[in-house]
Formats: structure tokens, sequence, C-alpha cells
């Protein structure tokens, strides 16, 4: 089963796709919170709105400079609801408090992940999810299809309950690419999520039915 997800903290774009029962959830981060005008003192409305318009998983990324930092904001989040998959950042501060979060029975998420190596400390650590930037590693000059399909080869070679949740995607082919190697969940824009509803040759045949039907 695909899940989608929605990359954004945009409320007017993104409840009418959420609306839709096609998305599992909404993904941010302090640049896509900054990108709304934002910030962590917003993320109790967000989640609302978020809920409201039918989102099952919502993400939020905690913040600090040391695990204790982290950790301690990441309870700061959860005091919004308990249900929230907290993301933390690959570094060692990150990792060390995805541990501890994930002992403690908290779902995780570890984000900005560029190298299979990272990979396996996100499994070591009881990851829920990584968050593989795929179009970020094409622009660092990496072959971003060929590092995050590594990762997913790890994972499942070693039966690991960690999963990818593709970010950074840029285009439906990306989608397309990734899903042919068994990645099932993806983190995208509204704008790539909306072109997923339009297809050029599907767009004529419809024409074609509604002017038959006199619609």
């Amino acid at each position: 089963m695909f899940n989608l997800y929605l990359d954004s903290a945009d409320q007017k774009s993104v409840e009418p796709l959420l609306k839709t029962g096609l998305f599992k959830g909404v993904t941010t981060n302090p640049v896509i919170l900054q990108k709304s005008n934002l910030t962590n003192k917003d993320l109790p409305q967000i989640y609302r709105w978020a809920s409201a318009a039918g989102a099952e998983q919502v993400f939020f990324q905690s913040w600090g400079d040391s695990s204790d930092s982290i950790i301690a904001n990441a309870k700061k989040i959860l005091e919004i609801s308990p249900t929230i998959i907290i993301k933390v950042v690959a570094n060692e501060a990150g990792i060390t408090a995805c541990r501890q979060l994930s002992k403690s029975g908290i779902s995780t998420l570890l984000t900005a992940v560029y190298s299979p190596a990272q990979v396996i400390l996100a499994d070591a650590a009881g990851a829920n999810y990584i968050a593989p930037y795929l179009g970020k590693m094409q622009d660092g000059g990496l072959n971003g299809f060929t590092e995050v399909s590594q990762m997913q080869q790890i994972l499942q070679s070693a039966d690991s309950k960690t999963k990818i949740l593709l970010a950074s995607v840029r285009d439906l082919s990306a989608i397309v690419k990734m899903a042919a190697v068994g990645i099932t969940d993806f983190t995208i824009s509204p704008t790539v999520a909306a072109s997923l509803f339009t297809d050029n040759l599907s767009d004529e045949a419809i024409k074609v039915f509604d002017q038959i039907t006199g619609k």
C-alpha cells in the first residue's frame, strides 16, 4: 500500500488535498514553517487544522543542540498530541535522541538522511522512518536514485521495521522510479501532489466522454 504525505504547512494548499482522502498526513520542518511565515509556536494550530481535514499522521520536527534538549522539545510537541511522529536530524545528537525516544515508545523519523550508512544507525536507533532527501542528493552530485535504492535494499535485507519516507521529491517520474524498487511512502509538495491528478491523454479521453454524455 502506498502512503502519500503533504510536505507543507500552508493550510490553504494542504486542506483541499487532505479532504480528498488520498493523502495520509502532513510533514513539516523548520524550513517549511518559515516558508509559511510560521514558527514552532504555531504547531498546535497546524495539528488542529490538519487533523480536522483528515490527516491520520502528522510529523513535527524537534530541535536542540544536544540529545537532552531534542528530547525535551519532543516531549513539548507531544503535549499537543501523543500521536504526533517526532522528526529528529541525522547527527549524533539527533540519532541518540531518536534511540531514547524510540525506547520510550515514541514514534520517530530520522530526517535529512543522505547516505546508506545512516540507514544502519536509524535501524539501530529504532526509528520508524527515515527521510532521504532525493532531490537534494542530486543537487549535491550524488545519484539519488542509486543511493535510495541501496538504502531500501539494506532495510529489506535486515528485515528492518524502519521504513523510507522519501522526501525532496520534485516530480512524478521520481515517485514512479522509486516505487518500482519498493518505496511505498512519499512526502511531496502540494504542487507535486496536484500534478498526480493530471495526465494529458487521460484528460483528452475524459473530454470525449463528457462530450458524448453532454456534460
